[in-house]
């Protein structure tokens, strides 16, 4: 059993049940580990979550994994997907975290989309209007073509119809970090920053390879990068995850174990 626990989190529209594989495979490695939500992403889909959405930043949800990170007994390695993965490099930035191992990670205020795809779906939101004022949902054609992409339909399906709505305020902050006032996608680089390990799709079209190596190389020596040809964003959850989270383990047992023995 280690003593360093591990903490799951999740992406945009989604819930923890996207790091249940994860989770059970670091739970079996002799991990304790957590997968926390954030506020409001609790409550189903309807007219009470979309309300509560409205308006919330990334800022509430770090504060949330934050004040969780504060029960346990030690700065945990933090498994984080998407969202997750960034809110894993702004705790990183704080020095609040033992590692961190990035699945497909959001991008960081600075980093700029290095793809045509990312610039079209950038646009596809300049043209959604106010959306930083609602809570949207995920529309399965865009969630195929950009988060899937690699799935049997069957499986897209699938899991399109577990994901839920978001807060635009999120999204925003997101895609559009060079207009938001309170800069909430802002990672610190101050000498308390974790090593990072940069898992990354090869047909990922959210966050490609190249823009997770632009991330990376932000944090020069501190960080790893490991792509998988085929893979989509959601890969956490594709056939063939389990080689992801062996190359994981196995980083994590050399970067983080053996330095604390």
């Amino acid at each position: 059993m280690y003593d360093i626990p591990v903490v799951l989190l999740h992406g945009t529209n989604a819930g923890p049940w996207t790091m249940e594989l994860f989770k059970k495979f670091f739970e079996q490695a002799g991990f304790a580990c957590h997968a926390p939500t954030y506020r409001f992403h609790e409550l189903a889909d309807g007219e009470e979550r979309r309300k509560a959405l409205i308006g919330i930043s990334i800022q509430d949800y770090v504060s949330d994994t934050v004040e969780f990170i504060r029960t346990l007994d030690k700065p945990p390695i933090v498994i984080g997907h998407s969202l997750g993965g960034l809110i894993a490099q702004i705790l990183s930035g704080r020095g609040l975290i033992e590692a961190g191992v990035l699945i497909n990670s959001s991008i960081m205020a600075g980093a700029t989309p290095t793809t045509d795809m990312e610039r079209a779906l950038g646009k596809m939101f300049m043209s959604a209007g106010a959306f930083w004022q609602e809570a949207p949902g995920q529309g399965f054609e865009l969630l195929a073509a950009y988060g899937l992409n690699t799935m049997p339909e069957i499986q897209q399906h699938e899991i399109c119809d577990r994901l839920s709505t978001e807060s635009g305020e999120v999204l925003f902050e997101l895609f559009f970090w060079m207009y938001d006032q309170k800069q909430a996608t802002q990672v610190a680089f101050d000498g308390r920053n974790a090593p990072m390990l940069f898992l990354t799709g090869g047909e990922d079209k959210v966050v490609p390879p190249s823009t997770a190596r632009q991330m990376a190389a932000r944090y020069g020596d501190l960080a790893a990068v490991q792509e998988y040809p085929g893979k989509c964003h959601y890969m956490q959850l594709e056939d063939g995850w389990q080689e992801l989270a062996s190359n994981s383990l196995e980083w994590i047992r050399e970067t983080v174990i053996r330095k604390n023995i």
